[in-house]
């Protein structure tokens, strides 16, 4: 089928020719997006070929297994699918070894890919040292500061290169993951808003695209200085609570999940807060991210960590009170004043007890 009618009808092509010594008995191709789905076809005379539909570019998996000495050994192979026809030609059994054809999205993952091996090898690499430092290395202040410090700045050179990749590249599906990376799992829409507006209009209306632009469009109406959009859930009791009940109070809409190592982690700060600034008028409202399989260990959570204040859940996924925050991410949290505007957002650790401490330290 030529590609061109391919890619009217959504529908991808991938050939793969192989040429070495070694048996080659199979392939999988393994797909998440937009539900998990594997196939797996014979490989005849070092060729193999998978077909399917899809609406939007979609990150999969080639596997490639053969027998080595007569041992089984699998490779795998990352691509992105795409409507129309990708040529994969090794002159080794390798898939390493392929040169890429009929697909530019592909020829851009993998000059992203070259760009970000070295960094993700040392960043591998320090991690491997991390986990073998001893004890005493441990309590050692400065050589602890020493690793965070080489940590950060790799991630900094890793979402550095992402931002290059995205903006040489605003019309390539790759840069919507690419600006992903580069602001984060949390971030605002004063700064990711203007970036996401560079993306070419096709891009923009990928699913990812779409997913963005309505996150950023609930971080604006949840930005600070806006009034935060009043939502209804269900306390631990099923007894419907909303934020309006608070109205005329401070107080932190607390975003978590039982499941969550970093919100269990930050809890007993924010339990701090709460006593330290509850009888000076700080009240908090707890929004779980757990589901209904869930409820029990929320509720074991809520006992365990000690939090007094008011925890509400729909149990679904999405929450619907995170859909409406733009929360992807958690912990996260929004702090609303008396008047029902946002006053600050992801107040953590320090910065959560110096905001607090601006606020009521001031009026006592």
């Amino acid at each position: 089928m030529p590609a061109l009618a391919l890619a009217q009808n959504n529908t991808f092509l991938v050939k793969a020719k192989l040429v070495g010594k070694d048996q080659m008995l199979n392939a999988s191709l393994v797909y998440l997006n937009p539900a998990y789905h594997r196939e797996e076809v014979e490989i005849k005379d070092g060729s193999f070929e998978f077909a399917g539909k899809i609406e939007d570019p979609v990150r999969a998996s080639i596997s490639v297994e053969r027998r080595v000495q007569g041992k089984r050994k699998t490779e795998i192979y990352w691509i992105y699918l795409e409507p129309g026809t990708i040529l994969l030609e090794s002159a080794t059994d390798l898939l390493a070894d392929a040169k890429i054809t009929g697909s530019k999205l592909n020829l851009d993952f993998k000059k992203l890919e070259a760009a970000l091996k070295p960094l993700e090898e040392n960043k591998k690499k320090l991690d491997v040292k991390s986990r073998a430092m001893s004890d005493s290395d441990r309590k050692n202040d400065v050589m602890m500061a020493e690793v965070q410090n080489k940590k950060e700045a790799l991630e900094e050179e890793i979402t550095g290169v992402y931002y290059e990749f995205y903006k040489k590249n605003p019309d390539s599906y790759l840069s919507i993951e690419a600006l992903n990376k580069y602001v984060g799992k949390i971030f605002d829409y004063k700064t990711t808003a203007p970036l996401f507006d560079k993306l070419s209009s096709r891009v923009k209306a990928t699913k990812a695209g779409k997913e963005m632009a309505e996150q950023l469009a609930n971080l604006k109406k949840t930005d600070i200085g806006a009034v935060a959009p009043d939502f209804t859930q269900l306390d631990i009791a099923g007894k419907p609570v909303k934020l309006s009940d608070y109205k005329g109070k401070y107080v932190l809409v607390d975003f978590w999940a039982s499941w969550c190592g970093p919100c269990r982690a930050e809890n007993p700060n924010v339990l701090k807060a709460y006593n330290n600034y509850h009888s000076k008028g700080l009240e908090i409202l707890g929004v779980s991210l757990d589901v209904e399989s869930f409820r029990q260990a929320w509720i074991k959570a809520v006992e365990v960590d000690q939090l007094p204040w008011k925890q509400v859940s729909d149990l679904k996924l999405p929450n619907e009170a995170g859909k409406i925050y733009g929360i992807n991410a958690i912990p996260q949290n929004v702090l609303v004043g008396p008047d029902g505007k946002v006053i600050a957002k992801n107040l953590m650790g320090d910065g959560l007890h110096s905001k607090l401490a601006e606020i009521f330290d001031k009026k006592s």
